[in-house]
């Protein structure tokens, strides 16, 4: 069963998962791109630096550098997902959806995609015995 996250718990729960997540794309032929990211959390009360840039950006985002190819992806604003794997074996994975965006805020920001946050689930941890056939 998934548990809901909201934009509100994901500042706690960055403390328990890490700031590094697989990030999810979908190029413009359909195919998937996974790529893992370094991510930085802005709520509106905080502000951090991703690579030396300041985060002074939309409350409730997620932002990150990943390559180009990813980067194509979005030329146009889109949905993705971030996946944060489960901090320990038989805890929860976090699932984050949200629409991706290149900023394009001049030289310091080149590169870095900004995720707005649509919501978010931590997922079931898988079967304990790999034979057992949990439902998917």
């Amino acid at each position: 069963m998934s548990q809901l996250v909201t934009a509100d718990d994901v500042p706690a729960r960055l403390e328990e998962y890490g700031t590094s997540a697989f990030l999810v794309t979908v190029g413009g032929d359909g195919s998937p791109k996974v790529v893992h990211v370094a991510v930085l959390w802005t709520d509106g009360a905080f502000g951090g630096s991703l690579d030396g840039i300041s985060s002074q950006p939309a409350a409730g985002t997620f932002h990150c550098r990943p390559g180009g190819g990813t980067l194509r992806n979005l030329v146009q604003p889109g949905p993705v997902t971030l996946i944060f794997p489960p901090p320990e074996p038989g805890a929860y994975s976090m699932l984050i959806d949200g629409t991706g965006r290149v900023v394009d805020g001049g030289e310091d920001t080149a590169g870095v995609l900004e995720v707005s946050f649509g919501g978010g689930v931590l997922h079931r941890p898988v079967p304990v015995d790999p034979g057992d056939l949990a439902r998917c």
